[in-house]
């Protein structure tokens, strides 16, 4: 249950990621729903869950952005596994720490994706730098009692067992 619940959300925020959040975009750039998700669930749940959420996030914002496959899995997946680290070592309940070091790895995405993009001779406006991890710290600020408060629900904690009889 947890994997297919988890697998709808990501689709969801991407979904909201590409329809409505372009319009509250300030030049050009606008928060990432999928992006916070992935970063706030992976310091809530830990490593395991960091390199599923990242990873997946990551290979469908590449899916839906076709400009270099990959550069959003890498990025999502090591970011998400920093915000695992970060997670043992902090007291998840409260709220301000997660959305300042969702501030923090957002600014550290968008200067890995310029520096990806410029490797490969691809235009990417820098001055998102602020405004995106901003807004993203924002929304973290909004989704981080929520994403805490379903990761600690009966079905979000059942592993699959399969050794049972």
């Amino acid at each position: 249950m947890k994997r297919f619940v988890l697998i709808l959300l990501c689709l969801f925020f991407l979904v909201l990621d590409n329809t409505l959040m372009p319009f509250v975009g300030i030049k050009g750039c606008f928060p990432s729903l999928l992006f916070v998700f992935a970063i706030l669930f992976s310091i809530v749940n830990g490593y395991y869950e960091a390199i599923l959420i990242g990873s997946f996030s990551g290979i469908i914002q590449d899916i839906y952005f076709l400009n270099v496959f990959g550069i959003n899995s890498i990025t999502n997946l090591l970011l998400c596994l920093l915000a695992a680290y970060i997670g043992e070592n902090i007291l998840k309940h409260k709220k301000l720490v997660p959305v300042i070091f969702t501030l923090v790895i957002t600014a550290v995405k968008y200067i890995l994706v310029y520096i990806l993009y410029r490797a490969t001779n691809i235009k990417m406006n820098f001055d998102g730098i602020i405004i995106m991890p901003v807004y993203n710290m924002i929304i973290a600020l909004l989704m981080y009692s929520w994403i805490y408060k379903i990761s600690n629900k009966p079905y979000m904690k059942t592993e699959w067992k399969f050794n049972e009889k």
